[in-house]
C-alpha cells in the first residue's frame, strides 16, 4: 500500500471490519460511502477516485442512523486505516439507538 489509494481498495479494506462489528440486521441496512473530507455531506466519490492522506471520510448510515470516521489515514497502512475507522464505528455503536452502551470489537481483523 502507498500513500495513495483507490476508494474502492478502501472500501474493500474496510467492509470485513463492518461485517464483523455488525449484527446481520445491523449490517442489512449499512449504506457505507467515501466522500471528500472538506464537503463531507457532499456526493460519494467515485470508486476509481484517489484518496491521500486525510483528504477523505468514510460516511455510514446504520439503521436510519448516520456516522462518519476522522480523516482516513492511507499512508499508516492497513491495519492503522482499518483500526482508525473501527475505533469511530465503535463510539458510533455505543452512542446509538440500536447498540447504546454496547462493546464490540474485533475478533482478529486485518
Amino acid at each position: 500500500m502507498g500513500e495513495i489509494m483507490q476508494v474502492s481498495e478502501v472500501t474493500a479494506l474496510l467492509l470485513p471490519m463492518f461485517r464483523e462489528m455488525l449484527n446481520s440486521d445491523e449490517l442489512r441496512t449499512l449504506r457505507l460511502e467515501i466522500v471528500a473530507v472538506d464537503d463531507w455531506q457532499g456526493a460519494a466519490l467515485e470508486d476509481d477516485d484517489l484518496i491521500e492522506h486525510n483528504s477523505a471520510i468514510a460516511r455510514w448510515r446504520i439503521m436510519k442512523e448516520r456516522g462518519w470516521s476522522g480523516g482516513l489515514r492511507v499512508d499508516a497502512g492497513p491495519v492503522d486505516l482499518v483500526r482508525s475507522v473501527q475505533s469511530d464505528l465503535q463510539d458510533f455503536i455505543a452512542e446509538s439507538r440500536f447498540g447504546w452502551g454496547e462493546l464490540r470489537g474485533p475478533r482478529d481483523l486485518p
